[in-house]
């Protein structure tokens, strides 16, 4: 028999539960609030690296995970579940059985609000199918995708037909247990049906069988990877500041399906279970990367953008080739866990410094490697965890040139997180990586994207449904003590978020957003004001609005100089009864650098605004906008079968402050920007 509370929550809210537990409103809400929380206040991210996230997000909401049939490795491989909250779903099954509704979860009390919502956006209860993915339990899936971005405007360092992008991408998973897929892209700007690039500039592949006796997963082609807590190797799922400090970085290794050309790995990798609480990964990948060779036959930095349009471009690409073998060594109980990492890479050029000040940290040699320890522990409702590295470097032939400490340093991360009760939390994150630490795939917590030169400590409150309330808020002290990029000498910095969610209902809210960051560039200290307001709300089943507007100020310490950017930007999405076809339309009027004096040249950029509109499946709509203009993104989905699905969006940006947009090759000769995007999803079955 059920224990009376069980059954009260279950009666309570399985009125809440549907086949379809991933609604689109919501899941495109959740992505405008990872993107806010994903960008930094003065410099902008890698856009391919934060379009592969959402990616990886994005196949798990088109394929979400049954709860009553997930193994422990799945539930490990959602990235917004840390140890404790893993083992507590899988504990709950096997006290209570399957659970019986989306409702139930909340019995479940290491799941906070943040976790349950993702759970409704990735996952589904028993043998309800999501209509996200409506061939999910079927025992085979094949699937092929295309699109097409079209300019409406020609760029001055190419044709209008060369700016035409393409991907392609095909994928096939059969009974569970066998994943393939095939990739193939075209950037903007690069050739095609050339010498350089006979058909795609950049194609892959991957076949990947998991569940298979003792085996977890062994893939070959091109695949991802992430260890510990990102010290030694990560390139697979990372978000900002805000939300790492409670996402751990689960050892997993993946298939690499986006689009993204840099952050992933080629070869063969596996995962093993020696025994029940042990498992072992190891790789091996060789890639022949982007950079430029000096005369002297070595290099100074890896490109990453994945772009081959011009012919200084061309002229780099696939001139590095790499080496990489890494192995992790994991015991699991569920109310602790340790590991071991160990990662060895060889180049086939050798890496120099440079002249530059704050490149003398940077490594020399052929050869790099670094091994770690990672820790989780839970007592009580405490949960800490935590990874200690040291990399090594083999530096170059002439040794009186090289810095013999470069390449040979430590990093330490380390969180701790209370839950105060089911809806509140108290984390704490200290990070230390000295200047000499470098490990060429390491990717974790911090300000910058490199994992040295850096320490800092971060404190952050959660606390949801405080009446009709949800609160959050944190602040990031940070320091380097070498000179960073445009710097001649250390610097610190502090960022602080506070944000308040108000739901007036279950279909309409308030958010409330203030972000601060003091941060040195150029030896001038900018303190930068981000505001942002939104309503959002459910009119009907079938019309959604949301209205945002946004402020941006920026000083600069000792000029006296200061600069404003505003923005309103309203969004409407209707959907039809049947659902198969969706609308969306977006106005944005936005201005910046308003109020500063004429000495401040970069005024209108250091206001910039990020801007969210949804987009296409699998593509990210950040955009970044400044100077004063406004801009119109229109797009439609439609589904006519369970089997095809069409997706189009055109965005129209114009400025009525220049005549012409960007400058170089990536010039429009005009004030007016229009763009075409079309996706083909084709489901074979």
């Amino acid at each position: 028999m059920l224990p009376v509370r069980k059954l009260l929550v279950i009666l309570a809210f399985s009125t809440l539960s549907s086949s379809a537990l991933a609604q689109t409103d919501d899941w495109d809400r959740l992505l405008e609030e990872l993107a806010e929380e994903s960008y930094s206040t003065d410099a902008d991210d890698d856009a391919d690296a934060l379009s592969d996230q959402i990616d990886e997000l994005t196949e798990l909401h088109e394929h979400p995970l049954n709860l009553n049939e997930a193994t422990r490795e799945q539930l490990s491989g959602l990235p917004f579940l840390n140890d404790v909250q893993v083992e507590a779903i899988l504990g709950y099954r096997a006290r209570y059985g399957a659970f019986r509704s989306e409702g139930e979860l909340r019995l479940v009390p290491e799941l906070g609000a943040r976790e349950l919502r993702w759970l409704r956006l990735c996952a589904y209860i028993g043998s309800e199918t999501p209509a996200s993915a409506p061939s999910y339990h079927k025992p085979y899936r094949h699937e092929v995708m295309t699109r097409l971005d079209v300019p409406l405007y020609e760029r001055e360092g190419w044709s209008w037909a060369r700016g035409v992008a393409n991907r392609l991408r095909y994928t096939a998973q059969l009974r569970g247990h066998w994943d393939f897929g095939l990739r193939a892209e075209k950037d903007a700007g690069e050739p095609m049906f050339d010498r350089q690039n006979p058909l795609w500039d950049a194609w892959g592949a991957h076949v990947m069988l998991a569940g298979w006796r003792f085996v977890d997963r062994l893939i070959v082609g091109d695949f991802k990877a992430s260890m510990g807590e990102g010290l030694v190797i990560n390139n697979g799922f990372h978000l900002g500041k805000q939300l790492t400090s409670l996402w751990r970085r689960p050892d997993v290794i993946r298939p690499h399906r986006s689009a993204e050309e840099a952050r992933f790995l080629r070869g063969v990798a596996a995962t093993i279970t020696i025994t029940p609480p042990i498992s072992f990964t190891a790789l091996y990948s060789y890639r022949q990367l982007d950079a430029t060779v000096q005369p002297d036959n070595s290099v100074r930095t890896i490109n990453t953008s994945g772009l081959h349009r011009s012919a200084s471009e061309i002229a780099r690409q696939r001139t590095l080739g790499c080496h990489t073998t890494a192995a992790h060594l994991a015991w699991n109980h569920p109310a602790a866990r340790l590991g071991a990492s160990a990662m060895y890479q060889y180049y086939d050029h050798q890496f120099r410094q440079g002249s530059a000040l704050y490149r003398q940290i940077y490594p020399e040699g052929y050869q790099f490697g670094a091994v770690s320890a990672d820790y989780s522990l839970r007592l009580g409702h405490l949960y800490v965890s935590g990874e200690t590295a040291r990399s090594f470097a083999a530096h170059s032939v002439e040794p009186e040139a090289a810095n013999p400490s470069s390449g040979n340093g430590w990093a330490t991360l380390n969180k701790a997180s209370l839950r105060l009760s089911p809806n509140s939390s108290f984390s704490v994150v200290q990070r230390f990586y000295s200047r000499n630490y470098f490990s060429a795939l390491a990717s974790a917590y911090g300000e910058n994207s490199r994992v040295q030169n850096e320490s800092g400590l971060t404190l952050l409150v959660d606390a949801d449904r405080i009446g009709p309330f949800a609160l959050r808020s944190f602040a990031d002290f940070f320091y380097s003590p070498w000179p960073r990029y445009t710097m001649t000498r250390a610097s610190r910095g502090v960022e602080a978020v506070a944000q308040a969610t108000c739901s007036l209902n279950r279909t309409h809210q308030l958010v409330f957003r203030y972000a601060f960051k003091s941060k040195e560039r150029s030896d001038l200290r900018y303190r930068t004001h981000r505001l942002r307001l939104t309503y959002a709300g459910n009119f009907t089943e079938r019309l959604a609005m949301q209205a945002s507007a946004f402020a941006t100020h920026v000083a600069v310490a000792s000029l006296s100089q200061h600069t404003t950017g505003v923005a309103f930007v309203p969004r409407i999405t209707y959907s039809t009864a049947s659902q198969r076809l969706r609308y969306s339309l977006l106005a944005a009027i936005f201005a910046t650098g308003l109020a500063a004096p004429n000495t401040y040249t970069s005024a209108d950029y250091d206001s910039r605004l990020y801007l969210y509109e949804p987009s296409l499946f699998q593509s990210f709509g950040l955009i970044s906008v400044y100077g004063k203009g406004e801009r119109v993104a229109a797009s439609a989905r439609w589904q006519p079968s369970p089997r095809l699905q069409l997706q189009a969006k055109c965005g129209i940006t114009h400025y009525r402050d220049r005549d012409v947009i960007s400058s170089g090759i990536t010039m429009i000769k005009s004030s007016w920007k229009t763009d075409l995007q079309l996706l083909l999803r084709w489901l074979l079955r």
